[in-house]
């Protein structure tokens, strides 16, 4: 009976994150896992995002717990695979949000370019 009420508050202390191996839509990532005890982050990277016009908000990305975890800088553009990082249970919910602010940013400017070439 003690060893399943240690083994229960051993395993009620690990982090849970959301998890998806492989690229899928946010949407979709909604798999919880526990992390293990030397997990101390859950990890979001971003692999694509529908910058279109008009935007829907498309966004791919794979989710995971880690050991480490660094956050990409929300102002490097261009980056490939920009992560993020939060280190609570089940904080991974939404992708990079600076990325989806900057994407939509771009394409409002990009619009406005046109426009003007246009007019």
């Amino acid at each position: 009976m003690a060893a399943t009420a240690i083994l229960f508050l051993l395993t009620a202390q690990s982090l849970r994150c959301y998890t998806c191996k492989e690229p899928t839509d946010l949407s979709a990532c909604t798999l919880v896992s526990n992390c293990s005890e030397n997990d101390t982050a859950c990890r979001t990277t971003v692999h694509s995002v529908d910058s279109g016009y008009p935007f829907f908000g498309n966004i791919t990305v794979s989710k995971s717990c880690a050991k480490m975890c660094i956050p990409s800088d929300p102002d490097g553009i261009g980056e490939s695979h920009p992560d993020s990082c939060c280190r609570t249970d089940l904080c991974n919910t939404d992708g990079v949000p600076e990325l989806t602010a900057n994407a939509m940013a771009i394409t409002a400017a990009a619009l406005w370019t046109l426009l003007r070439v246009m007019l």
